[in-house]
């Protein structure tokens, strides 16, 4: 976060600020990364004080960031803020393990997939089931589709342990998740008479921006 604030104030983009005795820009993420998953393409939202076109502001932006990160895209979009719909995980195996097609497609037809989680003492039951859109197994590796739901959302390491592997064997897994899918906004006439947000995507190897007014 601290690296873009500052390739935001070197590029001076007109970036809005939060009110109060210490403010700050309004960069926000959209859905935050967990704690020892890699982010491959993130989504990052950058509200505006006044209209800047999506091709100056990618430009500007990768002007003032360090090798590596990098932005990949911009996007205006219309308030209210964008929402997560969907994100896609890859899960890497430290060997060619290869999970039996029988098992996804087993849980794949069920109706109901509950764990149980705790939270500050607080137990709660969730069916993750709804939330799994499909699980496909590569060479070395596999893809999950996860929907994102304000009930309760899967973690790519419950559908693992959902699909038969063991709490230890996760430990040596690589997860990376590779895109965050936003639900859009409409965009209204009036819209770009106000101002403007946006967010960023980014990535080990890239950033992708979107934003609106």
């Amino acid at each position: 976060m601290r690296l873009l604030e500052r390739a935001v104030r070197r590029a001076e983009i007109p970036i809005k600020m939060t009110q109060g005795f210490n403010p700050r820009p309004r960069i926000s993420f959209p859905l935050a990364l967990a704690l020892g998953v890699e982010g491959l393409e993130e989504v990052v939202e950058l509200e505006l004080s006044r209209w800047l076109s999506p091709k100056t502001l990618v430009e500007n932006l990768r002007a003032e960031l360090p090798e590596g990160p990098d932005i990949v895209s911009a996007e205006v979009v219309a308030p209210p803020a964008s929402r997560v719909e969907e994100v896609l995980y890859l899960v890497q195996f430290p060997s060619s393990k290869i999970i039996a097609p029988e098992k996804i497609e087993e849980l794949l037809n069920l109706k109901e997939y509950w764990v149980n989680r705790e939270r500050d003492g607080k137990k709660k039951s969730i069916n993750l089931r709804p939330s799994i859109v499909s699980i496909a197994q590569k060479e070395g590796c596999v893809e999950i589709r996860i929907k994102v739901f304000q009930e309760g959302t899967a973690r790519p390491e419950e559908v693992l342990e959902a699909l038969g592997f063991k709490p230890a064997f996760l430990t040596d897994v690589k997860i990376i998740r590779e895109k965050v899918i936003l639900s859009l906004p409409t965009q209204s006439h009036d819209f770009y008479n106000k101002g403007e947000r946006g967010a960023i995507s980014h990535s080990t190897a890239g950033v992708g921006e979107k934003y609106h007014e």
